[in-house]
């Protein structure tokens, strides 16, 4: 088991400034944990302890529902840019195959500057949706993992005791 642990002085210290309902978690606290598990933790099968370690006792159930509502948003949005992302793919893939037909077609009637327009922009976009099926697409269905193994992490919430502060 893996963990990733959190040091805060109250509760407050775990959301945006800017949200006044204080269920969005700021910045810092994201790309911490983010940087933490993604670059420490490979394996996405292993399970992962999220440990907030705080000064002052916090509302543990509030503190654990809005680090899941705010995971669930972020799988939303990471699932979200997969679908637009391979639109994009299948829409340049299907425009290149396009180009390259006409071409193949238009081989005996057209002049060599038009052929030769229609086999760059053919061959251009079949290159840019493979570009985007094996360079972009799997950075993010590795977010997408690693943001389910933060979303299944266990959350546990230690309250530093004055005794370790001396």
């Amino acid at each position: 088991m893996k963990e990733i642990k959190l040091k805060i002085h109250e509760e407050d210290d775990l959301y945006s400034p800017y949200d006044p309902d204080q269920k969005l978690l700021s910045e810092d606290v994201f790309t911490h944990l983010m940087r933490n598990f993604i670059h420490k933790h490979r394996s996405l099968k292993e399970k992962y302890t999220l440990r907030i370690i705080t000064d002052t006792p916090v509302d543990e159930e509030r503190v654990r529902e809005n680090i899941r509502a705010f995971f669930i948003q972020e799988m939303d949005d990471a699932n979200y840019a997969i679908k637009r992302l391979t639109l994009k793919e299948i829409g340049l893939a299907v425009v290149g195959v396009v180009f390259l037909l006409t071409w193949l077609y238009a081989s005996s009637k057209a002049s060599d500057l038009k052929l030769e327009i229609l086999s760059i922009m053919g061959w251009v976009g079949i290159w840019e949706a493979t570009d985007i099926f094996i360079m972009e697409r799997p950075e993010l269905i590795i977010l997408r993992k690693n943001i389910k193994n933060l979303l299944e992490a266990e959350i546990v919430i230690e309250v530093s005791s004055i005794r370790e502060k001396c």
